[in-house]
């Protein structure tokens, strides 16, 4: 029997390298050939893993342009920060995050939907209140303060909140506090007033789910309550990094969520009696496998072997996958976390594009694994072909020290030299390619501090 990779504390680096491409499923892993939209390099003590985005446009140059921006879930704040400038540059941002139904937005074909559509968002944002309830144990005086306490958590749910705040027929919704714990939400129908029947008849939330005033209670009553723990939050320490929702600010005006509702999400897996290892470890905050990541992770915090052996596997992992599954999921997990999402999204980019006053640059910004399959519909369904790529380093492990990058660029100096010397006339571009190196090394150098 062959013993277990992850058998002995010394092979936790190599276990949670292969948890990484499990659990950050935006992550995930390279596509083959050309539509590859992550990579990682390994040089000079340097091994970076970076992302990439692809702009796609008509041949003849009519019509938008389409950008695929791959990400992942933990990465430097400097490389989030370059995204967000690229980003910034579309008309129109398609971003993931997986929320309830009413967090999409009202709507409908006919009054029927719309009506359903504006229950959903009601009962978004009576989720919201929950929250704020369980962290305040008041109800907000207007939905403004809510905004901007759901905000101050995570920036993601700005734009959800404010199309949520909005009934299917274009009338804000009204609400109240009528006590500490009381309030009432309301939408006045079709008819945009007061009373009516039918598809008229105003639509009212005017309480908190039983059990989350049972957990207001209990929450006050335990003093060893702790807050929900963030496994992303914990790996995203150990590897030194940042997270991709700490680092950008979603609160844009033309960033809009686009993904498969959970409840839609959830549903499925019922429907067809299968089980999601991935989200079920991800839903599982207190099970057996998070707590023995969790102590595999305080083993190699901030280890640069742990890092650097993450970074290959990320970058490295569709290489070696082979056949339609080139995230390395399941079979499950492919088909709901990737192939029924990325439908979602392209159904929101269909509605975009077909409106008369159509953007002229969207941009999908998702998990790099989502991108070879979203490539595939541009090109055979909108008829648009890759142009420009640019690439973004998302993280990094440094291994060696400044008296030793020194040294190294003292050779490639005197190297330069010689072949120079050699060949004045002849020795380019080998001599560009040594130039590219020094440039490379003393800019690393300049961020470690000097020897000794």
């Amino acid at each position: 029997m062959r013993p277990s990779p992850c058998r002995g504390f010394a092979a936790a680096p190599a276990c949670l390298a292969a948890f990484v491409l499990t659990v950050a499923v935006a992550a995930e892993a390279a596509d083959d050939g050309p539509s590859q939209f992550v990579r990682s390099s390994s040089r000079d003590g340097f091994t970076s893993f970076e992302t990439g985005s692809r702009a796609y446009r008509h041949p003849d140059g009519s019509g938008p342009t389409v950008s695929l921006v791959g990400a992942v879930h933990i990465g430097d704040k400097s490389y989030y920060d370059k995204l967000v400038e690229l980003l910034e540059t579309h008309d129109v941002v398609l971003y993931e995050s997986v929320l309830p139904r009413g967090a999409f937005g009202t709507g409908g074909g006919d009054d029927l939907e719309r009506q359903r559509s504006t229950q959903d968002a009601m009962l978004f944002l009576r989720g919201l209140m929950a929250e704020f309830v369980r962290a305040n144990g008041t109800v907000p005086a207007s939905l403004t303060e809510l905004r901007a306490f759901i905000v101050g958590r995570d920036t993601r749910l700005a734009r959800p909140l404010d199309l949520a705040r909005v009934d299917a027929w274009g009338s804000a919704l009204d609400y109240h506090r009528t006590g500490p714990l009381a309030f009432q939400l309301a939408s006045l129908g079709s008819n945009a007033s007061m009373g009516g029947r039918d598809f008229e008849l105003d639509l009212v939330l005017d309480q908190l789910p039983a059990r989350v005033l049972e957990k207001i209670a209990k929450a006050s009553a335990d003093t060893k309550h702790e807050e929900r723990r963030d496994l992303y939050g914990e790996l995203a320490d150990a590897l030194d990094t940042n997270l991709q929702v700490r680092s950008i600010n979603y609160d844009r005006a033309t960033w809009l969520p686009a993904d498969l509702p959970m409840e839609e999400l959830l549903d499925r897996l019922w429907k067809r009696g299968e089980r999601s290892a991935t989200l079920e470890m991800l839903s599982s905050q207190n099970g057996l496998q998070q707590g023995i990541v969790r102590f595999l992770l305080s083993l190699v915090s901030k280890s640069p072997a742990f890092k650097k052996i993450v970074i290959e596997a990320m970058g490295t992992a569709g290489a070696a996958a082979s056949g339609r599954n080139r995230s390395g999921l399941g079979a499950v997990d492919e088909r709901i976390i990737l192939d029924e999402r990325n439908d979602a999204v392209i159904e929101q980019l269909r509605a975009l594009l077909a409106q008369t006053d159509a953007p002229k640059s969207v941009a999908i910004f998702y998990g790099a694994a989502h991108m070879g399959d979203f490539e595939s519909t541009l090109r055979e369904e909108f008829a648009l072909e890759p142009a420009e790529t640019h690439w973004f380093r998302a993280m990094a492990a440094e291994e060696w020290s400044a008296g030793k990058i020194d040294a190294r660029i003292k050779k490639l100096q005197a190297d330069r030299e010689a072949m120079t010397t050699a060949d004045p006339a002849g020795a380019y571009p080998a001599c560009e390619r040594v130039d590219t190196r020094i440039a490379e090394l003393q800019e690393r150098r300049a961020r470690i501090q000097p020897s000794g």
